[in-house]
Parts: structure tokens; C-alpha cells; sequence
């Protein structure tokens, strides 16, 4: 990497002047002094553990409920659009009014919402929590993207995003770790087992909210009238083409979105801790994977970052289709790790570089608005149609395999579309800085 990014053992602080700030009239601008980047580097690593926990093992504990194949779609959907509905306007407002008030806000009722899962005890109430900690994500998310954008402003952020993303990873193989060696002394139940590492992702959020509390925010409020639109990424081109063929490829991964926890549930029968293996499989590529590679993604640039770590995704169902039983997983989780790992810093990445610090929460909250659209489409319509496919063929483990490899096909040509059209991170609105 040409110009240096902090690692998070440089724990100087860096003074900065909000770019956005508007000063009265009169007045100098007054430089803020950054938080210690080891702050980023904590939050990150707390908020991915929780959020990751909730993706990993929440929709096997929902259908360990009882959750029909049309509710699994529907748990994925709700989570999908409930997590970027709100998106536009939370991370417009946190452009003009700073990040902090909307982290604190969004990471506490996060907690909040994680904690009431613990007591559901019917598919339903599960998916209702889970509707008010998407609602809680959308606040929280934008916010916390655009304070890296604030902290990474003037520098290369590829290598930034990678090793944030990598040290939560390390984080999160290690805590995962160390809940397999517990549970076993606990001699609980697997309701119970799924039950705690749920209660734990929600005091991960807690501790993001303390956290939150001591970040300095590099973001002012900006008291004058004078705001863009809620829409204004939309002017833009290149950021136009970019959701039209990023999109084009969400569509294609979310239809297998509900079917995964249905082969780790039902073909595999897995329990909680061989659930855990299969996450920590993921992670510890994800981990290796977006440090190593952290500086490759500035040498190569976004655009190819993106679709050499999506390709990844494409062997996924393949593997899924054929498991029979958990460490069959461990190939795709492995593969997987490189997508995560690699391309999803990318992508993050992409989107500050073509916001910029000025309107990074404005762009990442009308590409989250359209990818909750679109992918909430994809899960409901994937449960739907592999519902109808059960009943036909009497057979969900037939069902599952027939359909996992029809999306492997789908989601390769997608990724073709993802060499051929995707745009370089550069605005083109004419006032962009």
C-alpha cells in the first residue's frame, strides 16, 4: 500500500478538520483530535460478533421453533428490509447532525431487541424481534460507515477496511472457540445452548454502546439550511449503474438465503456447537483473508477486488447441495471466508470511496434501501417457491439439492455481469469532492 493506513497497535491520536464542517462567519475552523484507531477497531469487532452470531445461529434456533419453510423466508425477508428501510434517512441525518447520537441510539436498542429473543418460544416472536434489531441496525450501520469514512478521510481505504474487518474476525473465531469448550461443562439443552450465544451477541452490542459513548465525532452538525436530498446519490450516475448490476447479482445470492439453515437444521441435524465449528470454519479464512490481503485491494482496486472475492460464492450451494453431514460444510465455509473476507471489504470500501466523508451515510443508506428491496424479494420468493417444491416432490433434502444447484448457476452468471459492467468507485456528480 503506498500511503499508510493506522494498524490497530498505533494508538497515537491524529488531529483532523471536519471537511463538511461549515464555520460561522468570522470564526476559524477549529481542528478535532481522532480517536485512537484501536477505538475503531473495538467497535468493529463487538458490533461484527453480534451481528455475525445473529446471521450464524439465529435462523437455526428460529426454525428449531418451528418455523415453516414460508417462515424461514420470511424471517430472512424481514431481517433483509427491516436492517435498510430506514437507511436513507438515518444515514442522511447522520451527514449533517455527526454519528455518535445514531450509533449510541441504534447499538442500545440492538441489545435491547437481542436480549427479547431469548424468551420466544414460537417462530413468530422470534420474527418480531428480530424486525425491531433490523430497524435497530439501520440506525446504527450508516452511522458507523460514515465515521470510518470520517477517520479514513484523505487516505487509502482498502487496506483500512481489510484489517478492521480482519481483527473482528479474529475476534469472533476466538469467542466461538471458547463457547465450545463451555457449553459442554453447562450440560444445557440445545434450545438453551442456542439461547446463550444469542444473550452474548446482545452484550456485545452493549459493550458497543460504551464504546460508542467515548468516540470522538469528526462529524458536526451542520446547522444551515442548505441540505442535499435524501436522493441525491441517484444523480449520479456511475453510483446508478453500480446498483443496477451489484443488485442484479443480491437477487441471485438471496434466493438461497432461507435454504442454508434448512440444510444445517433439517438434512444435517446439526447441534449448536457443531454449528459454532461450521462459523468459526468461516471466520478464520474471513479473518486471514481480509488482513492479508488488505493492500491488495488498493494495488487491484475495488471493482476487480469485488468480483475475484464474490467468484467464492458461486461453490457454496454446490457444496451445501450435497452435505450430509456438518463437516461436509467446512469446504464452503472456507471458500465463503474469501468472499467475506476479501470481497465484502471491498464493496465497503467501494462505497466510502464514491461517497467520500461528505456523503458517505447518504450513499451507503440508499444502496442498503435498495439491497433490503431486492434481496427481501429474493428470500421471500426463494422460501416460497421451495415450500411449493416440498410439497411436490415430498422431499425437502430432494428439494433443497435441485434448487442449491440452480442458484449456483444463477448466482456464476451474475458474477459475469459483475466483470463486465461493474463501474470504477468514482462519482460523477459535478460538485463531488
Amino acid at each position: 500500500m503506498r500511503i499508510m493506513v493506522e494498524s490497530p497497535h498505533m494508538l497515537e491520536n491524529v488531529t483532523t478538520l471536519d471537511s463538511t464542517e461549515k464555520p460561522v462567519k468570522g470564526e476559524k475552523k477549529v481542528a478535532k483530535q481522532k480517536s485512537s484507531n484501536f477505538i475503531y477497531f473495538l467497535i468493529q469487532m463487538f458490533a461484527s460478533f453480534a451481528d455475525n452470531m445473529t446471521n450464524q445461529f439465529l435462523p437455526v434456533y428460529t426454525r428449531r421453533l418451528g418455523a415453516s419453510e414460508t417462515q424461514m423466508g420470511l424471517f430472512t425477508a424481514v431481517s433483509n428490509v427491516g436492517k435498510t428501510g430506514f437507511q436513507p434517512l438515518w444515514g442522511r441525518l447522520s451527514d449533517y447532525k455527526g454519528r455518535k447520537v445514531f450509533m449510541l441510539s441504534g447499538s442500545f436498542i440492538a441489545m435491547a431487541s437481542i436480549f427479547t429473543m431469548i424468551f420466544a418460544h414460537t417462530p413468530g416472536q422470534v420474527i418480531i424481534s428480530v424486525a425491531l434489531y433490523a430497524f435497530s441496525f439501520s440506525i446504527f450501520f450508516p452511522a458507523w460507515q460514515g465515521a470510518i469514512a470520517d477517520y479514513t478521510e484523505g487516505k487509502k481505504r482498502g487496506g483500512f477496511m481489510g484489517r478492521l474487518l480482519g481483527v473482528s474476525y479474529i475476534y469472533i473465531a476466538i469467542a466461538l472457540l471458547a463457547y465450545t469448550f463451555i457449553v459442554p461443562i453447562l450440560h444445557i439443552s440445545d434450545l438453551a445452548q442456542f439461547r446463550l450465544v444469542i444473550a452474548i451477541a446482545g452484550v456485545n452490542f452493549g459493550i458497543v454502546t460504551l464504546i460508542s459513548w467515548v468516540m470522538i465525532d469528526l462529524k458536526n452538525p451542520d446547522t444551515s439550511e442548505d441540505h442535499e436530498s435524501m436522493l441525491t446519490p441517484l444523480k449520479d450516475a456511475a453510483f446508478r449503474k453500480f446498483l443496477i448490476v451489484i443488485l442484479f447479482w443480491w437477487f441471485w445470492m438471496s434466493l438461497a438465503w432461507s435454504y442454508f439453515p434448512l440444510v444445517i437444521s433439517d438434512v444435517i441435524n446439526a447441534t449448536p456447537i457443531q454449528v459454532a465449528y461450521i462459523a468459526i470454519s468461516a471466520t478464520l479464512l474471513q479473518a486471514v483473508t481480509s488482513y492479508s490481503l488488505a493492500d491488495y485491494i488498493d494495488r487491484v482496486g475495488e471493482r476487480r477486488a469485488i468480483f475475484i472475492g464474490f467468484l467464492s460464492f458461486t461453490v457454496v450451494p454446490i457444496n451445501y447441495a450435497f452435505a450430509t453431514s456438518w463437516y461436509w460444510l467446512i469446504p464452503a465455509q472456507l471458500i465463503s471466508g474469501i468472499g467475506r473476507g476479501f470481497g465484502f471489504a471491498a464493496l465497503q470500501s467501494y462505497l466510502i470511496e464514491m461517497g467520500g466523508s461528505k456523503r458517505a451515510g447518504n450513499y451507503q443508506g440508499i444502496y442498503q434501501l435498495l439491497w433490503g428491496v431486492v434481496t427481501f424479494t429474493g428470500s421471500l420468493l426463494g422460501g416460497l417457491i421451495l415450500g411449493w417444491y416440498v410439497q411436490y416432490l415430498g422431499d425437502i433434502s430432494k428439494a433443497l439439492t435441485i434448487s442449491l444447484l440452480v442458484i449456483a448457476v444463477l448466482r456464476l452468471s451474475s458474477n459475469i455481469v459483475i466483470y463486465k459492467f461493474l463501474p470504477d468507485p468514482v462519482s460523477e456528480l459535478q460538485d463531488y469532492q
